[in-house]
């Protein structure tokens, strides 16, 4: 099953679409910890046919473009908009990736999305599940979607 290219078509469509927002997926990175010096990262869980965690990590002005995008106004501080905004992209990806697993006849259902924010951070992974993590790239920045899988 190709993870990679249903989680690249979900960022791109979702961005294109709902953000006005250009990104490019980039090659997968082995990353098993990320360290966030300054940002938000948005989780959400899923089980059924494949169970895991979505998880989109945003530096600072990745994050605040993000907002901005989806609010259509200038926001300059990490609050609860921005934690907002990264909660809501996580779920339209998850969706993205539940419609991606449906044409391939697996169902998945989605949880609640979670959001964390702060200053430097680490994400560190179970070394017993499946892993991809997927770098973007936009004007603001680079990103990062992370699927943990079993």
């Amino acid at each position: 099953m190709n993870y990679g290219q249903i989680i690249a078509d979900a960022v791109t469509d979702v961005f294109s679409t709902m953000l006005m927002i250009e990104v490019s997926p980039q090659d997968a990175c082995d990353q098993s910890m990320l360290f966030i010096p300054a940002g938000a990262s948005g989780m959400l869980g899923f089980s059924g046919d494949v169970a895991g965690m979505l998880t989109i990590h945003c530096p600072e002005a990745v994050a605040l473009s993000i907002t901005c995008g989806f609010l259509g106004m200038e926001v300059s501080e990490i609050g609860e908009e921005v934690k907002d905004a990264i909660g809501e992209l996580v779920n339209m990806v998850a969706g993205g990736l539940k419609d991606g697993l449906a044409g391939q006849e697996r169902d998945i259902k989605l949880a609640i999305p979670t959001t964390i924010a702060g200053r430097s951070f680490r994400i560190s992974s179970k070394s017993d599940v499946g892993h991809l993590c997927l770098p973007f790239d936009m004007e603001a920045g680079r990103f990062y979607v992370e699927l943990k899988y079993k």
